[in-house]
């Protein structure tokens, strides 16, 4: 009878408990902080928050889909669980998006440009917003003050500094004598710095791609060889050392055109979009900087690849004739089809919104955690009250 009424805090111990809890999903855990007092302690400590990530970002079935729906709301959508036809039917769970109110002006979407360790970065044409989806922590900056041509022209970046423990936001752009500017917001300092890092002799410019990626402690992005205009290489960088320097990419794809760059299973990766061929083909690079390591890995049916699934398999936006909607596909890694997505819902499946593919975290800025510091120590006072119910 007594061991009926013991709780699992009691049965089990605190380390085990924290190995269990680490292999939960980041958005039950944010639902489950309340259940008791360890939980609430373990749940809300950075440290823990930071091993999360850590491990769940290693794993291959944590890849959510964030899709803009409207001007105030979007979807996240864990991508694995829409082929899991034994489970649950899939949820897409619907997140409110932090606006400024402007009636004179006529509503606009966001931009989905980068993400980084459960964040996303949106844009508007005034300004940004860094948010995390599981939490609802989100942060507005403005950028208005930046004199630029033409913001449709503007590349963007979003990464982690982890000797500074610093998000860093970088915008670069030609300025009217086309001339390179660089300028980066640093979310510890609040503030934005100019840098003067030189761009590799070779290169030209940036490719007109509105996002970098973030891997490895630097932000890539595609760009031009300074001779001829053709996609050349990949450009790197460095958020620690503030520095530029640069990859080549497969010799297979030299004067293949459109080509973009991705992020699959921690790796960089290019894709080509074949039309003629109805095919897309995937290069990843297996060991990261080294040029020949580059290999051609899959061949699927003409469409985007998201991100890799049960370590071998790949997860893709398969688009229809029409251009206008899309639905996931799944493939393995001889490009056959293993199946499709349910059927899309039309109202936010539009291949014209604004999308991006992350992995869930309870991380927060460091802002925050002064916040999440209070409502810690304000929920454990709420559970010295409502011991027994939280018990329960």
């Amino acid at each position: 009878m007594e061991r009926k009424h013991m709780g699992m805090n009691d049965i089990l111990p605190p380390e085990l408990i924290h190995r269990i809890l680490l292999r939960v999903p980041a958005r039950d855990l944010f639902r489950l902080r309340f259940i008791s007092k360890l939980w609430h302690s373990l749940i809300s400590d950075r440290d823990f928050a930071e091993s999360h990530y850590d491990l769940n970002s290693a794993a291959s079935s944590h890849s959510h889909f964030f899709l803009v729906k409207n001007c105030t709301h979007a979807w996240c959508i864990q991508l694995d669980t829409l082929f899991d036809v034994a489970a649950a039917p899939p949820t897409h769970k619907e997140v409110f998006l932090p606006s400024r109110k402007m009636p004179s002006l006529p509503c606009s979407l966001f931009r989905t440009v980068g993400s980084c360790r459960g964040f996303v970065l949106l844009k508007k044409p005034d300004f940004l917003v860094i948010l995390n989806p599981v939490t609802g922590s989100s942060k507005t900056i403005s950028y208005s003050h930046i004199k630029v041509p033409c913001h449709d022209l503007i590349q963007y970046g979003f990464g982690f500094d982890a000797s500074r423990d610093d998000y860093l936001i970088v915008l670069s752009w030609l300025d009217n004598y086309m001339q390179h500017r660089l300028v980066c917001f640093s979310l510890r300092t609040n503030s934005w710095i100019n840098l003067d890092a030189a761009l590799p002799k070779s290169m030209c410019r940036w490719k007109q791609q509105l996002s970098g990626w973030f891997l490895h402690g630097a932000i890539h992005w595609l760009c031009y060889s300074s001779q001829d205009y053709i996609d050349d290489g990949i450009l790197i960088f460095d958020l620690k050392e503030r520095s530029f320097s640069k990859i080549s990419m497969p010799k297979q794809l030299e004067g293949c055109h459109p080509i973009n760059l991705i992020i699959l299973g921690g790796c960089l990766a290019l894709y080509w979009n074949d039309v003629d061929n109805n095919k897309t083909k995937i290069w990843v690079m297996k060991e990261y900087k080294v040029p020949s390591s580059w290999i051609l890995i899959y061949e699927i049916p003409y469409g985007m690849p998201l991100c890799i699934s049960n370590r071998s398999d790949i997860i893709a936006l398969n688009f229809t004739q029409m251009y206008s909607n899309i639905r996931f596909a799944k493939y393995n890694v001889s490009g056959e089809l293993l199946n499709y997505s349910p059927p899309p819902r039309p109202q936010y499946y539009h291949f014209s919104e604004s999308f991006c593919v992350y992995t869930e975290s309870l991380l927060l800025f460091s802002d925050d955690i002064k916040d999440w510091d209070k409502k810690k120590k304000t929920g454990q006072e709420c559970f010295e009250q409502h011991d027994d119910v939280a018990k329960d």
